[in-house]
């Protein structure tokens, strides 16, 4: 899903990944936090089953969505 944002210009969109070595409620939190805090984030979705984080608001930089995740404590997988 790709929006556009007349008001400033920028394209929203949807991105989700994948993160191992979340095994609970506050592994996903401290993700959450984390990659919430990325600009241009709007929304966090972490679903701890199967690993997928959903990302909303602006594309991340990879790199810095990586460090995100580094930073809770876990991986991107490739």
């Amino acid at each position: 899903m790709i929006e556009i944002d007349d008001e400033e210009n920028t394209t929203m969109s949807t991105t989700t990944v994948t993160v191992t070595g979340m095994t609970c409620g506050c592994c996903t939190n401290k993700v959450r936090d984390k990659v919430g805090a990325l600009p241009g984030v709007t929304g966090v979705d972490v679903d701890l089953a199967d690993g997928k984080v959903t990302i909303e608001g602006t594309e991340p930089d990879r790199t810095a969505l990586a460090d995100a995740v580094t930073a809770a404590g876990f991986q991107l997988a490739d």
